[in-house]
């Protein structure tokens, strides 16, 4: 009986844990927010789109890193950080897979691609 009510007791902590995490990593951006989102299996997969500016920072290997206001296909706003493997074109759209704040993928896409409720926030 005591080992069902430890089990009992770690569900329930795992689970709070888990609603608790996705409901922090929700605005967040950065290394560890990206983690903890790619790990947690209550954070649903989806796409976002951003227009691509100029860097915020470039490392001594080329590698470009972003931190840009992305919107996903109905219009959500969040801000998104993502590395490019070297300095992307200014203004073009790009179709960013993603798991919260874990970026998986980035493609660039034409202007027509973009879902009309994102485009008319990020132009």
């Amino acid at each position: 009986m005591k080992v069902i009510k430890v089990l009992v007791g770690a569900v329930v902590f795992s689970g709070l844990a888990l609603f608790g995490l996705k409901f922090y990593t929700q605005d967040a951006t950065g290394e560890l927010p990206a983690v903890i989102d790619q790990l947690n299996p209550l954070v649903t997969k989806g796409e976002v789109y951003v227009k691509t500016k100029q860097p915020d920072e470039v490392n001594s290997f080329g590698t470009a890193k972003y931190i840009q206001k992305a919107v996903d296909a109905n219009g959500n706003e969040r801000e998104i950080e993502f590395n490019g493997l070297s300095v992307l074109k200014k203004d073009r759209y790009l179709r960013l897979t993603n798991k919260g704040a874990h970026v998986e993928t980035y493609e660039e896409i034409s202007k027509e691609e973009v879902p009309k409720e994102a485009l008319a926030i990020i132009g």
